[in-house]
């Protein structure tokens, strides 16, 4: 699996920048060493919601700061140096101090906490939608020291709480990273462990990656769509003389279909490439325009009195276009090579309904081969007759019916 990587990682390696001017310093402490480290322990608590659209993700978050006495001398609350960068919009709680007791050295040490409850916003994360609702999402935490406090203070990662446990990044393998159990299932995804990271001295990255419970998205958005679209293409099964039956189911299809597309467009982000889904939607409608055409051209057929071309006709639109929609969908969900999906089954249903299409059209040609002579003709004299030699004459085109 391609592990996704962090934007504020991608930033702080393409630039680096003074946190004070030259012509300014931190004025100095008696008796303390700089810098001072910040022992931080974050959790994620609660999820909330999540938003595609938005590129956000919603929930309760925790972040524990243990600090020093002698921190005091420089911020009047160190732990409001330490913040998460993303916390978008919600309440931020300061809760009490503890003083503790370190005893490995032998040092008082003070621990405060904060509690975000909110949103955190994604917009700098790579949110691909090429293959939803077959996907997954990684979201992140970057929690870093504001400036200036940066020159003063540097973070240190602790794996503590809910069993927390340290582990090797593969990112950073000489540096500390922990984990804590995966979450489970929430708000449309199953989340796994929530990871962090420390790759800078005064940043701590920390991430959670969530698969999209599709099951919902699919009997909601993709299951009705199946049954409005197999309306379309039924409606050529009902005789030529019910006209405006087969143009109504046609044209309850169409704008069924543009109603659920439109209520699929406000789940993703307005901008960057559509996703399958909405791919999806977009070759549903144009076939049912194209089941218009069809439409059309079996009612021209009728009222010149050629019935074999007409029967033709109808079989090609029923059963020869719906075996090309179901090989442009198969076809372009294999080619995006989606993670979640199995490219072997993918590759199935390319090969299946590709068979499919080649077997419906040859067996058409061969049953209504009169009538694949006869506009193989007219379409020969094109050249010498103009349009007028599509004027077929008004007669049946022998017994064979379907």
């Amino acid at each position: 699996v391609k592990k996704a990587i962090s934007p504020r990682r991608v930033q702080t390696e393409e630039e680096e920048t003074d946190s004070l001017p030259s012509d300014i310093q931190i004025r100095d402490a008696v008796g303390v060493s700089l810098p001072i480290t910040l022992e931080v322990i974050p959790g994620w608590e609660i999820f909330l919601g999540f938003s595609d659209a938005q590129k956000l993700i919603k929930g309760r978050m925790t972040l524990n700061t243990v600090y020093p006495p002698e921190a005091l001398n420089f911020v009047s609350n160190p732990e409001l140096v330490v913040d998460v960068e993303n916390f978008a919009t919600g309440e931020k709680h300061m809760m009490g101090t503890v003083n503790l007791w370190d005893k490995n050295s032998r040092k008082e040490k003070i621990s405060a906490s904060k509690v975000y409850v909110g949103d955190f916003s994604q917009s700098l994360s790579e949110f691909d939608m090429s293959c939803y609702p077959f996907d997954y999402k990684t979201v992140y935490f970057p929690i870093s020291i504001q400036q200036p406090a940066d020159a003063v203070f540097q973070l240190q990662l602790v794996c503590a709480g809910g069993g927390g446990q340290k582990v090797v990044d593969h990112d950073f393998p000489n540096k500390t990273a922990c984990e804590w159990p995966a979450m489970g299932s929430y708000v449309g995804f199953s989340w796994d462990k929530f990871e962090c990271v420390q790759p800078k001295d005064w940043l701590v990255e920390c991430r959670m990656k969530g698969i999209r419970q599709s099951n919902s998205l699919i009997t909601a958005y993709l299951w009705p769509s199946i049954v409005y679209s197999l309306m379309g293409f039924l409606a050529f099964g009902l005789d030529v003389k019910m006209a405006m039956p087969r143009i109504a189911i046609t044209m309850l299809a169409l704008v069924s279909l543009t109603n659920l597309r439109n209520q699929v467009l406000t789940l993703v982000p307005s901008s960057g490439d559509p996703s399958w889904m909405e791919e999806y939607f977009l070759i549903a409608v144009t076939f049912m325009f194209l089941n218009l055409v069809g439409h059309t051209t079996s009612f021209y057929l009728e009222s010149l009195g050629k019935i074999q071309m007409q029967k033709m006709a109808n079989k090609v639109n029923l059963w020869g276009m719906l075996s090309i929609f179901c090989l442009v969908i198969s076809a372009r969900l294999h080619v995006r090579q989606c993670e979640l999906v199995s490219e072997v089954e993918s590759g199935a249903s390319v090969a299946a309904t590709s068979i499919a299409v080649v077997v419906v059209f040859g067996f058409l040609a061969w049953y209504y081969r009169y009538g694949f002579k006869e506009l193989c003709h007219k379409i020969k004299d094109l050249p010498e007759h103009g349009i007028t030699a599509l004027n077929l004459d008004r007669q049946s085109d022998g017994p064979m019916t379907v």
